[in-house]
């Protein structure tokens, strides 16, 4: 999923703060807002500091639906935009298609009037494994509580709560919604999933996966020994893995074959 963590990080470094222009007060008003969500709903919240690229947490019980360990759940704290003590328990699946619709959703907002922004959210319905090793349905749904005074979107929150509906459905229902018109806006990641690896990166995926050496390929595809061996770096690196194998697997379950 390494290739969709980058194409994120990239949309985000578009956006140009004067950090001197950004006052701490607002950021400890959105720190308290996220607390009492999390203390009425038993979820978890995380507000995000696109500006600083840190992130901080409020777990509560739903650290202990999950399982996290005390360290996990004493950190409050991260300097990144990813949530990774709770993305790891996200199904792989799941993980890749929510990480497409936030960046479709920044995009969407990159769109709109800067006073636009704060009426959208996007949704999704997710499978977490919990403690015991189950997928459980999980809620999730980003929003931009504040825009920078230069006019970025700077504070954003991610929220996850346990999903009243536990039956089973194929994706995650992406969605964005207006909270001012109540406007739903389906979000179709099919497409954008099946282009993470181009079409001769599979070929050469399916052909590995039959047990293929890099020359029978490039015999095979007709196409040069080191076209191939550059295929499969790009592979490898896409998927953020270090061997043939770990790709082969990793595609099977990203469900990208």
């Amino acid at each position: 999923m390494d290739v969709l963590k980058k194409e994120l990080e990239k949309a985000f470094s578009k956006q140009i703060f004067n950090r001197n222009l950004l006052d701490k007060k607002v950021v400890e008003k959105c720190r308290s807002l996220i607390q009492s969500i999390t203390e009425v709903n038993n979820g978890c919240a995380v507000l995000s500091d696109l500006a600083y690229n840190k992130s901080y947490f409020t777990i509560g019980t739903f650290g202990d639906f999950l399982g996290l360990s005390e360290e996990e759940l004493s950190q409050d704290i991260i300097h990144s935009l990813d949530e990774d003590c709770i993305y790891r328990h996200i199904h792989p699946e799941d993980l890749v298609d929510k990480r497409m619709l936030e960046l479709n959703f920044f995009l969407f907002l990159r769109k709109k009037k800067v006073e636009e922004r704060l009426k959208f959210r996007s949704n999704c319905r997710i499978r977490m494994i919990d403690r015991n090793g189950e997928y459980k349905y999980i809620t999730n749904q980003t929003q931009i509580l504040k825009n920078s005074p230069c006019g970025n979107m700077w504070l954003a929150l991610c929220q996850y709560d346990l999903s009243p509906d536990q039956t089973y459905r194929n994706g995650i229902n992406s969605q964005i919604t207006n909270n001012e018109t109540g406007e739903v806006i389906q979000v179709l990641l099919t497409d954008k999933r099946q282009s993470i690896l181009s079409f001769r990166e599979k070929e050469i995926l399916y052909l590995i996966k039959d047990g293929l050496p890099s020359k029978e390929i490039a015999y095979k595809l007709g196409i040069s020994f080191h076209t191939v061996n550059r295929h499969r770096q790009n592979i490898l690196l896409k998927l953020d893995v270090t061997n043939s194998l770990e790709a082969l697997h990793t595609a099977e379950v990203m469900n990208l074959l």
